[in-house]
C-alpha cells in the first residue's frame, strides 16, 4: 500500500508540473482561439534562463554565491518567469498579432514556425546535449527524525528506513576535494530499508564513517522538491482565480474571451489584454522550466519542451481547452495516469508496455476527443453558418 501511495504522489508531482504549463496553453486559446505550439519552447527557454541566472550570479566568485538553496531557486524562478514572459509578449507582438485575422491555419503554422525557431536558436547557443542545472534544493524527504547509531543492533528488523550522509571519497579512500581544496560533497548511504534486518557490514561501515546525523524515515515520505511544486501550483491556482474573477483586468479578459469583437467595440483594449495573457502564460511556462527541467529532473536541453509541450496541450484538451480549472485537473490526471502506467502496465497489459507511457498520453487524447471532445470542463459552442 505504501508503494502505491508513493507512486500516486510522484504522479501528482509530475502532473502538477504539466498543469503549470498547460494553464498557459488554455489561457491563450481562451482569449484568441490560438493553439500556441511554441508554448513548449517557452518552457524550455525558462529552464535555460534560470540556469544562466544562477551560473552568472551564484557560481563561485559570483555576487550571490553564498545564497542558500531556497533563495537560489527563487532567484532562478523570478529570472525565468520574467524573461519568458517578455519573450512571450514579444512573440505575440511580432509573430501572432500581424496574422490574427488571417485564419486559424495561418496562426497554427506560425506557432509551429516560432517553435522550430526557438529550438534551433537554443541548439545554436547551448548545443544539442543535456546541460546540468545548478544545484538549488537538497533532496530532503519529510517526515524524518534522528536516531542513535548505538541503538541499532545487528540482525534487528527495522521498522523504518535509516540512512546517513558520508563524504565523497576518491579511489584511495580519502575525502575528495575540488580544485579550491574544499570538500567535494556528500553522498547518501542507506543503512537499512524498512522491514529489513540490519546487516553487520552496513552497520560497521556506518560506525567507521562516524556520520554527523543518522536519520530515520517512514515508508511514505514527501520530498522538499515535491512540496515546492505543490505549493507553487496551489499559489498559481489561487492567484489566477483572484485575477480572473476579482479584478478589473480579469473581467476584461473574460469579456474578450466571450466575444473579441464586441469587447473591442465596448472600448476594451483588446491588444493589451492579449499581451497580458501572453505575459502570464509565458511566465508560468518559465516557472515550469525551472521547476521541472531544472529542479525536478536536474538537466535542461533544447528539445526538452517538445514532448512536454505536447503533454501540456493534451492536459489542456483533457480538462477542456479554454478552462483554467480544467487545465489544472487535466495536468494532474495525466501525470497520475503516466506514473501508474510506468509501474503497472507491464503486468496489466503486456511485458514492456511501461516503455510506452508517453504513447498512453496520446491514446488518452484520442479517447477524450472521441467520447467527450469538449473535455472535463469545456462546453460545446455551436457556430453560426
Amino acid at each position: 500500500m505504501s508503494d502505491f501511495i508513493t507512486i500516486v504522489l510522484h504522479g501528482l508531482t509530475w502532473g502538477a508540473l504539466i498543469a503549470l504549463v498547460a494553464v498557459g496553453y488554455t489561457m491563450v486559446y481562451g482569449i484568441i482561439k490560438l493553439i500556441n505550439f511554441a508554448h513548449g519552447e517557452f518552457y524550455m527557454t525558462g529552464g535555460f534562463a534560470g540556469m544562466l541566472a544562477l551560473l552568472l550570479l551564484c557560481s563561485p566568485g559570483g555576487a550571490l554565491e553564498h545564497l542558500p538553496g531556497g533563495a537560489k531557486l527563487l532567484l532562478g524562478l523570478v529570472a525565468a518567469g520574467l524573461a519568458v514572459a517578455a519573450l512571450a509578449v514579444l512573440t505575440e507582438r511580432i509573430a501572432y498579432r500581424p496574422i490574427r485575422g488571417s485564419g486559424r491555419i495561418a496562426a497554427l503554422l506560425t506557432a509551429v514556425g516560432v517553435s522550430l525557431l526557438l529550438q534551433n536558436a537554443a541548439i545554436g547557443v547551448f548545443g544539442s546535449k543535456q546541460t546540468s542545472f545548478p544545484a538549488t534544493l537538497d533532496d530532503l524527504h519529510l517526515p524524518r527524525w534522528h536516531v542513535n547509531l548505538d541503538d541499532l543492533r545487528e540482525g534487528e528488523v527495522s521498522a523504518y528506513q535509516v540512512s546517513y550522509r558520508a563524504p565523497i571519497r576518491n579511489w584511495k579512500g580519502e575525502v575528495a576535494l575540488d580544485a579550491q581544496g574544499k570538500q567535494l560533497g556528500y553522498r547518501n548511504v542507506n543503512l537499512v530499508d524498512a522491514g529489513k534486518p540490519i546487516e553487520k557490514k552496513r552497520l560497521d561501515d556506518a560506525r567507521k564513517a562516524k556520520p554527523e546525523e543518522l536519520l530515520a524515515y517512514p515508508s511514505i515520505t514527501v520530498s522538499l522538491k515535491q512540496i515546492v511544486i505543490f505549493v507553487t501550483l496551489a499559489l498559481t491556482a489561487l492567484g489566477l482565480y483572484v485575477l480572473v474573477q476579482r479584478t478589473r483586468m480579469g473581467r476584461a479578459m473574460r469579456a474578450v474571451s466571450h466575444d473579441f469583437e464586441a469587447a473591442s467595440l465596448m472600448g476594451i483594449a483588446t491588444n493589451k489584454i492579449v499581451s497580458f495573457t501572453f505575459f502570464i502564460g509565458g511566465g508560468l511556462a518559465g516557472l515550469g522550466g525551472v521547476l521541472a527541467g531544472g529542479m525536478f529532473i536536474g538537466t535542461v536541453d533544447p528539445m526538452m519542451g517538445f514532448l512536454f509541450g505536447l503533454k501540456a496541450f493534451i492536459a489542456a484538451v483533457l480538462g477542456g481547452i479554454g478552462s483554467i480549472p480544467g487545465a489544472l485537473l487535466g495536468g494532474l490526471a495525466l501525470g497520475l495516469v503516466e506514473q501508474l502506467a510506468q509501474y503497472y502496465a507491464d503486468g496489466l497489459i503486456f511485458k514492456g508496455a511501461s516503455a510506452y507511457r508517453d504513447a498512453i498520453a496520446f491514446l488518452i487524447l484520442i479517447g477524450v476527443l472521441l467520447l467527450r471532445p469538449s473535455g472535463f470542463f469545456g462546453r460545446f459552442e455551436g457556430e453560426k453558418v
